[in-house]
């Protein structure tokens, strides 16, 4: 039976861009926002700050949640729900992604507006993530 999976994950914003990361799974290249999956006895917050810690080598401040989006994974074996919270860089952020330990192949990223994101038919930016985005108060 497929698995329903809880994630969570950040829209950092930088000068009123958001970052969204381009990542190699399963043969095939899809657009993300960073963080992941929610371990046991771990909250949600903790899980954000340290998937952004392990994915990019930065510290991030969490404003916000800012809701709720889902996407099937490029195997469709699960599903994964993506509480998501609005977060800014510490100040003198530099992006590092070869620090990664489970090393993930993030391949790229980029700053976007909410504009410009929601234009995006990117592979892995649901419906459901501009749904959220459209209603996020940002």
């Amino acid at each position: 039976m497929p698995k329903v999976i809880a994630s969570a994950k950040a829209l950092i914003q930088n000068q009123n861009k958001f970052l969204i990361i381009k990542e190699l799974t399963y043969k095939s290249h899809v657009w993300d926002l960073p963080g992941g999956k929610v371990e046991y006895g771990e909250n949600p917050e903790d899980t954000v700050k340290r998937e952004v810690q392990e994915e990019l080598d930065i510290q991030i401040n969490l404003s916000k949640s800012i809701g709720l989006w889902w996407f099937f994974s490029a195997n469709h074996r699960h599903q994964v729900i993506c509480h998501t919270f609005l977060a800014q860089p510490e100040p003198g952020f530099k992006i590092n992604t070869s620090k990664n330990p489970s090393d993930e192949q993030i391949t790229d990223w980029q700053w976007l507006t909410k504009t410009e994101l929601l234009k995006q038919n990117a592979p892995g930016l649901t419906e459901s993530f501009k749904k959220m985005l459209q209603k996020a108060d940002l």
